[in-house]
């Protein structure tokens, strides 16, 4: 069984999320990442590109898990504009109904990291049901990558379903579009 530790979260918009990206959320990118970050596409620079473009979309949450004041992990999303970007670059056929977007529909999961120290204490579910605990939309979607095994194990024990793959920049790796119902 694992034991999680006493988790205290903190809940960031888009505003305040800029105040903690270099004393948060980048350390626990780089930690998380470590293993690809000579990687262009997995370098800090673009990640925070990534994020900063991310702070400009609806909606746009960050839940920040601490353990003894420390962060431990972090996850975040936003919601999925009428015409988003996200279901571009699926490289398997998918029901249109599945990638209709009407601004209100989908919270997009972007990134869900637990630092290496802190990982299988169930600090990522916990950041996971923190996050979407009161969000209004009738579902949320994440990309993982394939060859992510732990995780894909984990996102299917949390119900999550695969609708399809997709690659969403050219020098991305392949990832699994997965689909969980919230609302």
């Amino acid at each position: 069984m694992i034991n999680t530790p006493e988790i205290a979260f903190s809940h960031y918009d888009a505003e305040s999320t800029e105040e903690i990206l270099d004393t948060i959320v980048v350390p626990i990118y780089e930690a998380t990442h470590a293993d690809v970050i000579g990687n262009p596409f997995y370098s800090a620079g673009r990640f925070i590109e990534r994020v900063l473009g991310y702070l400009k979309a609806p909606n746009f949450e960050i839940v920040a898990g601490q353990v003894d004041g420390h962060p431990v992990g972090l996850a975040f999303g936003y919601t999925l504009p009428e015409a988003a970007r996200w279901w571009q670059g699926l490289t398997t056929p998918v029901e249109s109904d599945l990638i209709r977007e009407d601004g209100r529909r989908t919270f997009a999961l972007c990134e869900l990291m637990v630092h290496p120290d802190w990982q299988r204490h169930g600090i990522a579910h916990a950041l996971h049901k923190e996050l979407l605990l009161h969000r209004s939309e009738e579902r949320a979607t994440l990309l993982v990558r394939e060859d992510n095994t732990a995780a894909q194990k984990a996102y299917a024990k949390w119900g999550w379903n695969k609708i399809g793959e997709l690659k969403p920049y050219p020098d991305s790796p392949n990832y699994d579009a997965l689909v969980l119902q919230i609302g």
